[in-house]
This record gives structure tokens, sequence and C-alpha cells, in this order.
């Protein structure tokens, strides 16, 4: 049930964060990194190895991202 959850927040910040990168609003990189996070719960509870590596490389691609942005 919490990786149901999980899953479901993850999805809601993933679909927020393109939402407002379409729209050229920076607030999408904190969401990204959120969602990242979460996806990174969701992958660890359900012991998917490749998927946790894949979150971590969206989480460092977020931050540099929002680096540069803002930068």
């Amino acid at each position: 049930m919490v990786n149901k959850i999980l899953g479901w927040i993850a999805f809601g910040l993933s679909i927020t964060g393109v939402w407002l990168n379409a729209h050229y609003i920076i607030w999408c990189w904190p969401i990204w990194i959120a969602s990242n996070i979460v996806w990174l719960c969701w992958s660890y509870r359900k012991r998917e190895w490749s998927q946790f590596s894949l979150w971590i490389v969206f989480l460092i691609s977020s931050i540099y991202g929002w680096i540069m942005w803002s930068g």
C-alpha cells in the first residue's frame, strides 16, 4: 500500500515538474528533485536496483539543471 501511495505522489510531482518546465517556471527543478527522491524511495522499497540507479542519475541531472538555470 505504501508503494502505491509513493508511486502516485512521484507521478503527480513528475507531471507537475513537466508542466512547470513547459511554461519556463524555475520551480520545475525543486519539484523534479522531490519527485526523484520519492521515486528513489519507491524503487528502493521494491528492490528495483536498475531503476534506483536511474533515479540517482535523474536526481543529479535535476540538481545540475537547477544550478545551471539559476546561474
